[in-house]
């Protein structure tokens, strides 16, 4: 099986745009599955093309100017302490790196990026 990448994705979805817009040709129910599934994936495909290494600071516009760190996938998380990771859904979550899997899988949802959550100090009771 050949790995999809942007350029081919980009290729079938206008494929079968082209086909769909034609009375004569139309699409199957599969064909028509696979055209939202390409439109889905398409976006996450060109993310993972934009980086060469594993990571790359970007700025995040849907967040004020926060500083997101974007993820390619690793054997090992990339930072010790609490991040904030987004998925290839989109969602987010808190929690320590350790917690989290890096590792990339086409069968999964995957990290995508993440960003470190600073410490709060803590008094002498222990309270943030």
């Amino acid at each position: 099986m050949n790995k999809l990448t942007a350029e081919v994705a980009r290729r079938h979805q206008r494929d079968l745009k082209s086909f769909q817009e034609n009375p004569k040709i139309g699409l199957s129910l599969k064909e028509e599955m696979y055209l939202q599934a390409l439109e889905i994936a398409l976006p996450i495909l060109e993310q993972q093309e934009m980086t060469t290494d594993n990571s790359e600071v970007v700025t995040d516009s849907t967040v004020s100017g926060d500083q997101w760190i974007v993820w390619c996938g690793g054997s090992v998380a990339p930072v010790d302490g609490v991040v904030e990771v987004r998925w290839s859904t989109g969602s987010t979550d808190i929690g320590h790196a350790r917690d989290f899997r890096w590792e990339h899988s086409r069968y999964t949802i995957n990290i995508i990026a993440y960003r470190i959550i600073p410490e709060q100090p803590t008094n002498q009771n222990g309270e943030q």
